[in-house]
């Protein structure tokens, strides 16, 4: 029997594959860890709805991935695919997560704000974090706060896409700029539980994170291997948020940091530091974990005997 599973994380910005062997003393061995940025959610901050050349790009890329696990005899009952943020905010993100399961035979389900929370703090878990630790995931489209002691399972639509589109899009109506983009993610952190993180250790999950690790360790080239476990001063999001902000999109490609991530990250950095603000964090340690890790392992938990 085929020891694999596979878990597909699609996002507002990325979608990723996650596939992993299940060894014998349980243990999740990586096989593959694929990422893609067809951006499904492009417009939706706008419209409401899908735009149907990102609907193209998400199906060409989730056919890909469908025809990866095929060819690796992956069983269908150790896989597991979820839509996020875009798909719970779009008016036809359900007939999206229908069609692919029609066209592709992929398990598409729509993840609950709070499941998402949840599976990234379980995807830390994995990596022997406490359940102490307080996990950032800042995405495209929503940032996701989960503590396991506290009981935290935090979820705004605040998201490096979703506020790129709304304050620092090319429309004539974009409201203000940086600043009123800040102002904006510190506005809807203020549900957040203030200064919790006091005396626990804070963890970044996702691109953003990683993206910021590159930054700060002043690397040649984007290397997120070189990112993991970073440690950053939380000044570091807000301060190097402001100095992409006023940068070219031409000049930050030059950066060490993902060139598709480029055009969101400023506003991906600022929805970091209004949640680190909020929590009254110190330091924040940067991980390349992510949800797709905790779907993981949520499927081999599942498993006779997991």
């Amino acid at each position: 029997m085929s020891t694999l599973l596979a878990a597909i994380d699609l996002g507002t910005n990325t979608i990723l594959l996650h596939i992993a062997r299940l060894a014998p003393d349980g243990r999740l061995e990586v096989v593959e860890d694929i990422c893609r940025t067809p951006r499904l959610g492009a417009g939706l901050a706008h419209s409401g709805a899908l735009d149907h050349a990102a609907r193209g790009r998400a199906m060409e890329v989730l056919g890909a991935y469908a025809r990866r696990i095929e060819q690796l005899g992956v069983p269908a009952t150790r896989v597991r695919a979820v839509g996020t943020a875009c798909l719970r905010q779009a008016r036809d993100g359900a007939e999206f997560a229908a069609e692919v399961r029609a066209r592709l035979g992929l398990p598409l389900e729509v993840l609950s704000a709070e499941d998402e929370a949840r599976l990234s703090a379980l995807a830390v878990r994995g990596a022997g974090v406490d359940e102490r630790c307080l996990v950032v995931d800042v995405g495209g489209g929503s940032t996701e706060v989960a503590c396991e002691e506290l009981g935290l399972r935090w979820s705004r639509p605040i998201g490096a896409v979703l506020l790129s589109e709304t304050y620092l899009g090319a429309a004539p109506h974009a409201p203000g700029g940086y600043p009123a983009l800040e102002q904006h993610a510190r506005g809807e952190c203020s549900s957040l539980p203030q200064g919790v993180a006091r005396g626990r250790e804070v963890v970044a999950v996702g691109g953003t994170g990683v993206n910021l690790a590159s930054l700060h360790l002043g690397l040649t080239r984007f290397d997120p291997l070189l990112a993991e476990g970073c440690r950053i001063p939380v000044e570091a999001a807000g301060r190097l948020g402001r100095v992409l902000a006023a940068e070219s999109l031409q000049a930050r490609r030059l950066r060490p940091i993902e060139s598709e991530r480029a055009e969101i990250l400023p506003a991906g950095l600022a929805c970091l530091a209004a949640v680190l603000e909020r929590l009254a964090a110190q330091t924040i340690r940067t991980t390349t974990r992510g949800l797709r890790h905790g779907l993981a392992l949520e499927i081999a938990h599942a498993l006779p005997g997991g």
